[in-house]
């Protein structure tokens, strides 16, 4: 049995441990990243990969503020990762269409709304949809220009890179078997190691529920299962994001069409299904005729961690020194992680935070 020491452990190297690794390590930090399974393979790597949150007018203010801040730091969050490694995460600016649904309708304020976040939200009816988008089988539709997207397993590989090239040491296939508190250490062990640190992060996903609970600590995290399809289509030819209702498009600069996603409360399941491929591959060519000619490449499935509101948690864990937890950003880890990682460090070095982290504490209440 391997006995280590680090002055602080990440527990989950998804885009949240990742993204809080760099800047921890950037304020000097020594950085431990353990991994249950393989970097990156788990909800950032399943997801669309649209930075925004999908129907913003249904969100409370913290998520909101949290999303706003994600995006407005990623052209500078990707240009730092691509000039340290070489490698391109493919952000771009694409814009999404939001499509009328009976699941999810569209406010009649968007625009006035969305302007009272910076957002240029704009309306348009099915005749200006047919001459703006003739790609698209759709009736009237919100754009808004400031949605971008970024190639998430490109953004994952480019965060290891340079967290490694800057000294953090990363420990796959490492699961969490025990985390226990003894005297001001925090000994964290697995199957084949002990970890020791005065400090702990959990960003593990769903998964951080079931650590904490070793501890006595309830949370609302939960798994809600995504299944993705995966189209080859013609490059070029979906220009911008649709989403309509739950369901979205996604196209990248090589013609690959992502297709998502179902939403489904089925525990740590991670198996796909046919009838939510049929369900996928409907939609798509429903809204986009073009993809009725597109072959199916892939499809997959992954865990969010859900939470109340689609608010995570992020901070300290009350009467647990030292323990700290970032988890429960559900659909929008990818899109909140640069923020994410600028209010840990900050809450972590007892520094000034970038944004009021009150509404993302988190409540304790006994184990049931």
């Amino acid at each position: 049995m391997t006995h280590a020491s680090s002055e602080i452990l990440v527990i989950g190297a998804g885009v949240i441990g990742l993204s809080a690794a760099l800047r921890l390590r950037q304020a000097g930090l020594r950085v431990t990243v353990l991994e249950r399974g393989s970097v990156g393979r788990e909800a950032s790597w399943a997801g669309g990969g649209i930075l925004s949150p999908l129907h913003p007018w249904r969100y409370r203010p913290a998520l909101l503020q949290l999303a706003t801040a994600g995006m407005q730091q990623y052209p500078n969050f990707v240009a730092e990762i691509q000039a340290a490694t070489g490698i391109d995460p493919e952000w771009l600016a694409s814009g999404m269409w939001v499509l009328n649904s009976p699941e999810a309708p569209l406010p009649a304020d968007a625009p006035a709304w969305g302007a009272d976040w910076g957002w240029q939200w704009q309306q348009f009816s099915a005749a200006e949809m047919r001459a703006r988008a003739p790609f698209l089988h759709a009736d009237s539709a919100l754009f808004c220009p400031e949605v971008a997207q970024v190639r998430n397993p490109r953004l994952l590989a480019g965060l290891r890179a340079y967290v490694e090239q800057l000294g953090v040491a990363i420990h796959e296939h490492q699961e969490v078997e025990a985390l226990a508190r003894q005297s001001h250490v925090w000994k964290v062990s697995t199957h084949s190691a002990v970890w020791e640190s005065e400090r702990v992060l959990l960003s593990a996903g769903p998964w951080s529920k079931t650590i904490l609970e070793r501890q006595g600590i309830s949370t609302s995290i939960t798994p809600v299962r995504g299944q993705m399809a995966l189209l080859q289509g013609e490059p070029g030819a979906l220009p911008q994001i649709v989403l309509e209702g739950s369901h979205y498009l996604v196209q990248r600069k090589d013609g690959q069409i992502l297709v998502g996603s179902t939403s489904e409360d089925v525990g740590f399941c991670k198996g796909n299904t046919e009838e939510a491929l049929a369900e996928l591959r409907a939609f798509a060519e429903r809204v986009f005729p073009a993809a009725r000619a597109a072959d199916l490449l892939q499809q997959w499935s992954g865990l969010r961690p859900g939470s109340p509101d689609n608010i995570p948690y992020i901070g300290a864990v009350p009467e647990h020194p030292g323990l700290y937890l970032a988890a429960g950003h559900f659909r929008y880890g990818l899109t909140t992680a640069p923020i994410t990682a600028e209010l840990l460090r900050a809450l972590i070095l007892e520094q000034e935070p970038p944004l009021d982290p009150t509404p993302y504490r988190l409540p304790l209440s006994p184990k049931a």
